[in-house]
């Protein structure tokens, strides 16, 4: 690892100067073609004067690394830097794509890890397995062993400054009280017992398996997560690692455009009824206020994180340092999920929708009226199906119904939990902030006027389900052809 020391503060002593940390820099990214890590890559593109992005990119249905790189560059997410960049190509020609396969050993091959090893200073490890209701053992490969693979390969990377492992708040939520440090207490003997015991299991004693395993933990994703946090802890704390914690991401505030969103996760999952108009009530604590912070916000506060990194290795004395934890979470400023119905109803353009969307959707404290309704929406799609297979036409409105049904069910425990949390790392990155950085990385989560956010919400959703929607149109055209 190269220890010579940056400037990351000439303003006052201790200062982050985050533009400097990233000038001339070459950033490894996986995940870099879903959600939070588009607007990642579009951001350090934008604002930022790196010299390359490689994005570890796994081959999905045939289609190369480089060519899912090329489709991602044509996406609308950057369609700012195409026009407001004269340098607009030469930016994006520093996006390189290279094939990667996290199940095995070396995830890529000896020519680019000679690469990687050779001219990588910043990590940001974003890729994961968000799917809730994953087999135990499978969510930990994603989770855990492919971020395990990735950070043995850093270990050789002769220029390495930086690594932000991306987690999730809820990495610890059986506990009411989250602390920005790691909390190594899985159980049954730990991660490596685990995996011992799940390989000599079939696949239906993994599942009644899973659930005994997770004990108070809601799903696999956030368990998985914790682990991977002890596995960080534990194996790889000599380097200049940090965890950095993001709660519920929804789309953007103002960057790259408001409202920008590509995937319908978690609550943005759960709006989209009410931008469609349809009915749909979920069982929940109307009082609860969760975390959310926009994707802008997040991306903001990883770039931020990985100069503070880099800063704690070169300034803290050399002696044994903890991993630094960002709990990327504001108590203040929150809003209730009663408050949320509205809040998105505001940003829809005919106020007729605005009223009757208050009353089609709601969070309901008794879960006997979700149900009902569930039930009668269920019905009536199979009947609209039905109907519509008479006409020779394919229906798909179970399928969608039986979509948010899953996506509520697997949110819930989040809809009736409440937690308390200290961000003392996050509060004092943002006090070391210079000015130009402060305006270039906004994220401070209690400056954001949540009305003014939902303005353009709605509007996110909407754009996104008519892109979806040619997308699939054009694939139909496509396979008649």
């Amino acid at each position: 690892m190269n220890t010579e020391t940056i400037d990351t503060g000439p303003v006052l002593e201790g200062a982050l100067n985050v533009a400097e940390f990233y000038r001339g820099a070459t950033v490894l990214v996986t995940g870099g073609t879903g959600f939070i890590g588009k607007v990642l890559v579009e951001k350090l593109l934008r604002c930022f004067e790196v010299k390359k992005i490689f994005l570890l990119i796994r081959r999905k249905a045939n289609v190369s690394a480089t060519d899912r790189l090329q489709q991602m560059l044509e996406g609308p997410i950057f369609d700012t830097i195409r026009s407001t960049a004269p340098d607009a190509k030469e930016r994006f020609a520093k996006v390189v794509a290279m094939d990667a396969a996290f199940d095995r050993e070396d995830i890529v091959d000896d020519v680019d890890k000679t690469k990687l090893c050779n001219e990588v200073q910043i990590v940001f490890h974003v890729m994961a397995s968000i799917r809730f209701n994953e087999v135990l053992d499978e969510a930990i490969a994603i989770n855990v062993t492919s971020a395990q693979r990735l950070y043995a390969l850093a270990s050789s990377m002769a220029e390495l400054r930086s690594i932000v492992h991306v987690s999730t708040f809820y990495a610890n939520c059986n506990r009411p009280y989250i602390e920005e440090r790691i909390y190594d207490d899985v159980p049954y003997g730990g991660l490596e017992h685990i995996q011992l015991f799940f390989k000599s299991l079939s696949v239906e004693e993994k599942e009644r398996m899973t659930r005994v395993v997770l004990g108070d933990m809601p799903n696999s994703y956030v368990f998985s997560k914790k682990c991977a946090e002890a596995m960080v802890g534990r194996e790889f704390g000599h380097l200049p690692i940090g965890i950095f914690r993001p709660p519920i991401v929804i789309s953007s505030y103002r960057e790259p455009e408001p409202g920008w969103v590509d995937c319908f996760h978690g609550a943005t999952g759960l709006c989209v009824p009410v931008v469609l108009g349809k009915t749909m009530w979920y069982y929940g604590k109307p009082e609860v206020k969760p975390f959310m912070s926009p994707v802008d916000h997040t991306v903001s506060g990883m770039l931020a994180a990985a100069c503070d990194i880099y800063r704690r290795q070169c300034t803290i004395l050399p002696v044994e340092k903890p991993v630094p934890v960002y709990n990327f979470t504001f108590e203040k400023n929150r809003f209730a999920y009663g408050d949320m119905v509205e809040l998105v109803c505001s940003g829809l353009p005919n106020v007729l929708d605005r009223w009757l969307s208050r009353i089609k959707c709601r969070i309901s404290p008794w879960k006997i009226f979700p149900q009902m309704l569930l039930w009668l929406m269920t019905l009536q799609a199979r009947i609209a199906d039905e109907i519509l297979a008479w006409f020779g036409k394919r229906g798909s409105n179970v399928k969608i119904v039986s979509a948010i049904t899953t996506l509520s069910n697997a949110v819930e425990y989040f809809r009736c939990h409440m937690w308390t949390m200290d961000n003392s790392n996050v509060k004092r990155m943002l006090s070391l902030l210079s000015r130009d950085d402060a305006k270039r990385l906004d994220f401070d989560g209690e400056q954001i006027d949540w009305r003014d956010y939902h303005k353009s919400y709605a509007k996110g959703i909407a754009m996104e389900l008519m892109r979806k929607n040619d997308r699939r149109k054009s694939s139909m055209a496509a396979n008649r052809a």
